[in-house]
């Protein structure tokens, strides 16, 4: 049974700025639950099979099922699954699964109507550690609070998505997360007890609340969409990715010597009348990633810098030879940091590979994010992406869309153009050249230079940003006047780009992606631009060719994905299955972006091989 009364600790009562809540209001579809109240629940426990058995009916034929663990700690490979907490409405049970095997909830998760809970990412996960693995369809009977939560806020700043905070948030309840970080190994308190019941029962009241302002804010495909490629994503993380780390160890050192090398040239090119002096705790080996320093001693060899990126050294190429040293020497330092030995100690010891923590809304437009380590940021280097290898009797099997960017934009812009370059089968980066360059015979050079064209000003870049992201992305030099008149060309050539650029409104706006994916009060014009491609085509479609993966996953029962970079999956396979799994993995994603794409086709590019690196 479950109660809710008036809370009684005062306890974070402090309310939201009223800006915050007038944007909550706008992106939850009503306002926010007023007051702030407690819920009681008096649990039933399970502490053995027999237990369980005579609940299964009643849990199985409810509408919709809590669920919630508590684990002795936060590794699915290495800790135990300590309770396992079900609720419906009106009853909630609380397994031991220091008694009751977890294998046992199988049932639950291949008959259950519906499942509700906050992150279930981190119940799949553990579940699956345990040799509960979700069955096929599981994706299409999830619902999650805080990707609920999430899609309904997305936009607005400065929110928490905490179960506690979406229960207080639109509910008014006062979830005590007291328990949450107490010892879970040995003889439980009934607090505890408690504590995870409400847990597993808020989610029904929650889900409730968030589905109906789904609804309200016209969410429901996408909500569907971020539900079903939840199991994905958990394989995705379980299955981890496979690295050879004395190839990686080798690469490390030699990175390392690299950075040395390159330190000492500067410190040899920097004369000795201008030494740099080294700030206030910071390291004599670091001075030179201090954008102070490097300003004061750029501007005494006569080039003044309003900053220190990437973009305005590159301007400066070629009047000073420390310029073309300081950059080869940050991107040296930036593989000794973020990759290199530590990027080691995130092999697991039990199975040696990297299993990072993938986040399903990783940005606002709805792309995917990666931590621990971020393998979205691997370098391209194919130095580096070899290391990433099958082991023996596997292949790695790499799938990429084409341009999916520039398709997704023709189909939202509705551009008549380059609907008809795509259908056609032609390559829009030789025609930008063609028109734009004024090109018949295009070569190489100018095909690299449309490219930076086309995704320059895709996103309501000016001529002097096209002419520094030529620059610096792609290595085209062109003078201010070729940027304007490109840039010219460039709309005339595609005028429902033109006019999809016109019609962004002058103040802070919704956008949506073509599934319905929203963010709310979007200020920048170029995020008015970016915002519905990108969470079209990383987004919404990636996601939806991910859940086609997963639930078709028995045609490739050896098949598992082990990357998934923006508009890029990975699957590892067995190599007598290898283009089987090509055409398996085509398929998906081909046909999942196509529920989005309508007159615009998809192209799907796939190659095979020992490691990451193949065809880069």
């Amino acid at each position: 049974m479950l109660t809710v009364q008036p809370a009684t600790t005062p306890e974070n009562a402090e309310p939201a700025p009223p800006e915050q809540l007038s944007l909550l209001g706008k992106a939850g579809g009503g306002e926010v639950a007023p007051g702030r109240q407690e819920l009681s629940v008096d649990p039933l426990r399970i502490a053995s099979i027999s237990d369980l058995e005579l609940a299964l009916p009643e849990i199985l034929g409810a509408p919709a099922v809590g669920l919630d663990l508590e684990t002795t700690g936060l590794d699915p490979f290495r800790s135990r699954i300590r309770l396992l907490q079900l609720a419906i409405p009106g009853r909630t049970w609380v397994v031991d699964a220091f008694r009751v095997d977890p294998r046992a909830l199988a049932p639950v998760l291949a008959a259950a109507r519906r499942l509700v809970g906050h992150n279930l990412k981190f119940e799949l996960l553990h579940l699956w550690g345990t040799g509960v693995e979700p069955p096929s369809d599981i994706g299409r009977r999830l619902a999650d609070t805080m990707l609920a939560a999430r899609l309904l806020e997305a936009g607005v700043p400065g929110l928490h998505h905490g179960l506690g905070d979406l229960a207080q948030r639109y509910l008014g309840l006062e979830l005590d997360k007291t328990e949450q970080r107490s010892d879970w190994s040995g003889e439980l308190r009934s607090e505890q007890i408690l504590y995870a019941a409400r847990d597993a029962t808020v989610v029904l009241l929650l889900i409730e609340t968030l589905e109906q302002r789904l609804g309200s804010a016209d969410l429901g495909r996408v909500a569907a969409i971020e539900y079903g490629a939840l199991p994905a994503v958990a394989w995705l993380e379980h299955t981890g990715a496979p690295l050879d780390g004395q190839r990686w160890l080798r690469l490390a050192e030699a990175a390392e010597e690299r950075r040395r090398r390159l330190e000492r040239e500067l410190e040899s090119l920097a004369p000795s009348s201008q030494p740099l002096l080294p700030l206030e705790g910071v390291e004599p080996e670091g001075r030179w990633n201090s954008p102070d320093e490097l300003r004061r001693l750029l501007a005494e060899r006569g080039i003044e810098l309003v900053d220190t990126k990437e973009a305005t050294l590159r301007e400066h190429l070629g009047r000073d030879p420390l310029v073309a040293v300081l950059l080869e020497y940050r991107e040296a330092a930036r593989l000794t940091g973020a990759f290199g030995k530590e990027f080691l100690q995130h092999l697991h010891p039990v199975t040696g590979r990297i299993h990072a923590s993938w986040s399903q809304l990783g940005s606002d437009a709805g792309r995917m994010a990666c931590h621990d380590p971020n393998l979205q940021q691997v370098p391209r280097d194919s130095a580096y992406r070899a290391c990433f290898r099958a082991p023996e009797g596997r292949v790695l099997v790499t799938a990429d869309y084409s341009q999916i960017e520039l398709r997704a934009a023709a189909e939202i812009a509705g551009d008549r153009r380059l609907i008809d370059v795509f259908a056609s089968g032609q390559d829009v980066h030789e025609l930008t050249a063609r028109a734009v360059l004024g090109r018949d015979q295009v070569s190489r050079a100018d095909r690299q230079a449309a490219k930076a064209i086309n995704f320059g000003l895709l996103y309501g870049m000016g001529a002097e940003g096209l002419r520094r992201y030529a620059r610096a992305v792609y290595g085209v030099e062109m003078s201010e006047v070729e940027a304007q008149r490109y840039r010219q060309r460039f709309f005339e050539t595609y005028a429902g780009l033109a006019e999809w650029h016109r019609s962004q409104p002058d103040h802070p706006a919704t956008t949506r992606t073509l599934a319905g994916r929203r963010v709310v009060d979007v200020a920048q014009f170029t995020a008015k631009l970016n915002l519905p491609v990108q969470g079209t085509a990383t987004g919404d479609g990636l996601k939806l060719a991910l859940s086609r993966i997963f639930e078709s996953r028995q045609r490739a029962p050896g098949a598992a994905p082990v990357l998934a970079v923006h508009d890029e999956i990975v699957l590892e396979a067995d190599a007598s299955e290898q283009e089987a799994v090509a055409a398996w993995l085509e398929e998906c994603m081909r046909e999942g972006m196509q529920e989005l794409l309508r007159r615009v086709p998809v192209a799907v590019q796939v190659r095979i091989g020992p490691d990451w690196s193949t065809g880069d």
